[in-house]
């Protein structure tokens, strides 16, 4: 028969096996993801080249100072204008239907485009050629288009708001 076992006896790996084993394991690692470690060497190389690791090591290495003066800065009084301008904005540009907006960036851009030309050939235009002018389907489509983008605005600026009215 045979004897029972009494003493287990636990094996604990010396230093050099855990290091070994740990790199192995990291080896390993390599192996299998040598795309993305290659591809993420390449863009440290890019950052060293371009010099943006260089600005982060010393932002890191000057983090108080930087924190304290992005703090000093966004005390300044109208600095709290800017921030709260851009939630405006950032709200205002969310209200837009995006189509319109197209629309209407497209129509700018031609406009631009079409009194560059006009101001390329700074002739003059007498009353009668206004007139004319006004006749033009594609004048008075615009004309008509910011007689009513200025009615909808005054019909804004006419709510009875009590900021406008009190001045405060």
């Amino acid at each position: 028969m045979a004897k029972a076992i009494k003493q287990i006896e636990l094996v604990t790996p010396s230093a050099e096996e855990e290091k070994a084993k740990d790199i192995a394991a990291l080896l390993e690692q390599l192996a299998e993801n040598r795309k993305a470690i290659s591809s993420a060497i390449d863009i440290l190389t890019q950052l060293q080249k371009s010099g943006i690791l260089d600005i982060i090591s010393g932002f890191l290495h000057s983090k108080e100072k930087v924190a304290a003066i992005a703090i000093d800065q966004v005390n300044q009084p109208n600095m709290h204008n800017i921030i709260r301008n851009g939630f405006n904005t950032i709200d205002f540009l969310g209200s837009l239907d995006p189509q319109q907006m197209s629309i209407m960036m497209d129509a700018v851009t031609s406009g631009l485009d079409e009194s560059a030309e006009v101001m390329r050939k700074n002739e003059k235009r007498s009353m009668w050629g206004l007139m004319k002018a006004m006749k033009d389907p594609d004048t008075n489509l615009a004309m008509n288009s910011m007689l009513g983008f200025l009615k909808g605005m005054g019909k804004e600026m006419g709510k009875e708001h009590t900021h406008y009215k009190t001045g405060e």
